[in-house]
């Protein structure tokens, strides 16, 4: 079976719907409440779970019954979670309120995540270097991030860097691993683009960097691959969305399912599309996640689609 190692946060997920967003000073009532586990990293590892992939996850938690919630999930559905326990700082926690149009505002309290240190990361090299592919996220700090690259590339094993939130402002962090998956925003901030910029301006900007191969997503609709110069696009699939949250979480995890299997970039983006176009057609983020006969199934509809 391929195998996938990823680190990143844990923490307890605070849903409520709401009809639309607040605007500042205004407060909303929520129609609904959910609670699930959740993070990036997370999310990430139980999508690839889902997706038929052997994964190992390292995250950091507090000694706390949130921290014991994210380590049993996981383990229930057979993810080999290393939760390092903090003595002091508690498990992270985010809120993501959704709106009527499926669109969602999300604030996270990192917690203790933003401990995990290099001996965290180094006590889990095995699984690093066991692993086809790596995946990253920008949720943890930046040492554990150097200390991961450093390990996975002694062993030749792949590296994705999903750079969100885009709080680190480090090139060279992103120009040594293979491939980053910011989404549009995130690229801009990344490279020091302006907000107002167009997407074609940021097209020609980001063709004209180094980096490794990129993947921008947009949302609803598509993604684009740049590298060495060229650029392709990737349409997206019109569908009923219901909640968008962790979307994204979804096309990183199915990119990294498709590389771990061998498949070319172009079958992995194709897949990754698929799979994060189901996740948003139903509510919540782990409920939603689809598993690969699914994938395999909407992406041959999404290969006759684009």
């Amino acid at each position: 079976m391929s195998k996938v190692a990823v680190i990143g946060l844990s923490g307890e997920s605070i849903f409520m719907k709401v009809t639309h967003l607040p605007n500042p000073s205004v407060t909303v009532h929520a129609k609904e409440v959910y609670v699930e586990p959740g993070g990036k990293g997370y999310n990430q590892a139980v999508a690839l779970a889902k997706m038929g992939i052997e994964v190992s996850f390292l995250t950091k938690v507090g000694k706390d019954a949130s921290g014991k919630y994210c380590r049993t999930y996981m383990e229930n559905i057979g993810i080999h979670c290393v939760a390092v326990e903090d003595e002091k700082a508690k498990t992270a926690l985010a809120t993501i309120l959704i709106d009527d149009q499926g669109e969602n505002e999300v604030i996270v309290y990192p917690g203790a995540s933003k401990s995990l240190t290099v001996d965290d990361v180094r006590m889990f090299q095995t699984e690093i270097q066991k692993a086809d592919v790596l995946v990253l996220q920008y949720e943890i700090p930046k040492v554990a991030l150097q200390e991961a690259i450093c390990l996975a590339k002694q062993s030749h094993t792949y590296i994705i860097l999903n750079p969100a939130p885009a709080i680190y402002d480090d090139e060279a962090l992103l120009q040594s691993v293979n491939l980053i998956t910011p989404n549009l925003e995130e690229a801009k901030k990344l490279y020091h683009l302006g907000e107002n910029s167009t997407f074609d301006e940021v097209v020609r900007a980001l063709k004209s960097q180094p980096h490794p191969n990129m993947i921008v997503t947009l949302g609803k609709k598509g993604a684009l691959f740049i590298a060495e110069n060229q650029e392709i696009y990737f349409p997206g699939i019109v569908v009923d969305a219901v909640d968008t949250t962790g979307a994204g979480d979804t096309f990183t995890a199915g990119l990294a399912a498709s590389i771990a299997r061998g498949k070319k970039m172009s079958e992995a983006i194709a897949y990754a599309m698929a799979a994060a176009s189901l996740s948003v057609t139903k509510p919540h983020v782990l409920d939603s996640l689809p598993t690969n006969a699914e994938i395999e199934k909407f992406t041959k509809l999404y290969n006759l689609k684009k």
